[in-house]
């Protein structure tokens, strides 16, 4: 993920794309990208975005309309897009990861691509004319496409100081149950 378009959060790079995102005109599309297992940071960071544009964002949780069935999820995706207000100030679509499908080890490629789900998708979010906000939970879960389309990539990493490390791991415990994300291999 050296592509020019991301960044880490709370970096120099990150300052000067919230300048870009506060001289944003109304309906002017954008495709950002957050990502990352810093769950704290990345929801301040959302508030962040949402307390610069005047009106409500739209929350749409990608759970509950992409299916493992792809016409089922096309006509799902293309209904979900079409009810989208056009003066809506900002869309954001949680849990972006249900976009990859399943992907498991037993393939003989090492790289993998985009699902179909995920390639209709990023075709239709285009013709939302506001800022799109695909949140992804963990790194392993963007695919090089992605990473192409989306105007801005921001990097949510782990914390690093001891303190913050500490808080972190508790926030994080899981004690009967864990999610199963699949990674993506590189």
């Amino acid at each position: 993920m050296d592509a020019k378009n991301t960044f880490e959060y709370n970096s120099v790079n990150y300052k000067e794309f919230l300048k870009k995102f506060r001289d944003l005109g109304d309906s002017e599309h954008t495709l950002i990208v957050y990502a990352g297992p810093f769950t704290t940071n990345r929801e301040a960071a959302l508030d962040e975005l949402k307390r610069e544009i005047i009106g409500e964002a739209v929350i749409i949780d990608l759970a509950e309309i992409v299916t493992p069935y792809e016409e089922e999820s096309y006509t799902n995706i293309g209904n979900c897009i079409s009810s989208i207000d056009e003066k809506a100030p900002l869309v954001i679509f949680k849990n972006a990861e249900q976009l990859n499908g399943v992907y498991t080890g037993f393939t003989g490629s090492a790289v993998k691509y985009a699902s179909p789900q995920e390639k209709y998708f990023l075709r239709k979010v285009h013709k939302i004319k506001a800022p799109v906000v695909l949140e992804f939970k963990e790194f392993d879960q963007l695919d090089r496409m992605v990473v192409r389309k989306a105007d801005s990539v921001v990097l949510f990493k782990a914390p690093s100081s001891l303190i913050e490390k500490l808080a972190w791991k508790v926030q994080n415990v899981h004690v009967h149950g864990s999610h199963f994300l699949s990674p993506r291999p590189h």
